[in-house]
């Protein structure tokens, strides 16, 4: 296994070698993929994947991917996988046509220095190049994807073992989905609670020795259910409640305000 930096990395796994980013793209290109009005690393990770896999015909795996047994490759070597909900996935990806390679390049080098929507060099880019190519047949999300964004906390909550091992029986990895537990507010240096899908994992490849602590069910479950009130609007926080009251006291003053 091969991780690429552009800088020293030194507490990488036994069996990782460590190679250099910019003999893959220089380091200068991560600033010219815009998102929110800013250069943007997840865009650039895109255009990386896809110029590593024409270079080197490795396999691209993100970080936040969790392996549970041998990987599956398509006919022909491969790996193009559906979310849940049908689009593409990069957080792995193998592509053996350099055909496809080179047009997911050149479409990439297209859009550096514009305004990007989200997942405009990743998800729906690889949407749109792979709908109408016969040639590469999609991975189910059950092999890789087998829990999706909308569920990857229930591996936090021990009541949720069941389900999680039930919906992952047929799975060769679980993708961990980090922009997710970064919005959830999970740190990641301390292991998921006792009795939950994902501890059981990480203290079945003796894992469990990289994290500073392990957090207790209730804490990772108080965390988890603000995270689902935000996400469902029933958030009642300061800034939402200001963002309520503010239009409302407008509303009165512009309709009692004297004429």
């Amino acid at each position: 296994m091969t991780l690429y930096s552009y800088y020293p990395v030194y507490n990488i796994p036994e069996g990782v070698f460590l190679a250099d980013a910019d003999l893959i793209v220089p380091q200068e290109m991560t600033q010219h993929f815009i998102f929110n009005d800013a250069p943007d690393l997840g865009h650039f990770s895109d255009f990386f994947r896809y110029c590593m896999i024409q270079k080197t015909q490795k396999i691209w795996v993100d970080l936040d991917m969790l392996f549970l047994s041998t990987p599956y490759m398509g006919p022909c070597g491969n790996i193009v996988v559906k979310e849940q909900q049908g689009s593409v996935n990069g957080a792995i990806l193998s592509i053996t046509l350099p055909s496809v390679v080179d047009e997911l390049i050149s479409r990439s080098i297209a859009l550096m220095d514009k305004k990007l929507r989200w997942g405009e060099t990743g998800p729906l880019l690889l949407d749109s190049v792979f709908s109408n190519n016969k040639y590469v047949n999609k991975i189910s999300s059950e092999i890789y994807y087998p829990i999706d964004h909308l569920n990857i906390y229930r591996v936090f909550l021990p009541e949720e073992m069941e389900w999680c091992e039930r919906n992952t029986s047929q799975a060769a990895a679980l993708h961990l989905f980090n922009n997710i537990l970064n919005k959830i507010g999970y740190w990641k240096n301390i292991a998921p609670p006792e009795g939950s899908y994902l501890h059981n994992i990480l203290r079945n490849i003796n894992a469990l020795e990289f994290f500073e602590n392990v957090y207790p069910d209730y804490i990772i479950r108080n965390i988890i259910n603000n995270y689902n009130l935000r996400l469902n609007g029933e958030d009642l926080g300061i800034k939402n409640i200001v963002k309520q009251i503010l239009p409302s006291m407008y509303r009165t003053y512009t309709h009692y305000r004297p004429t």
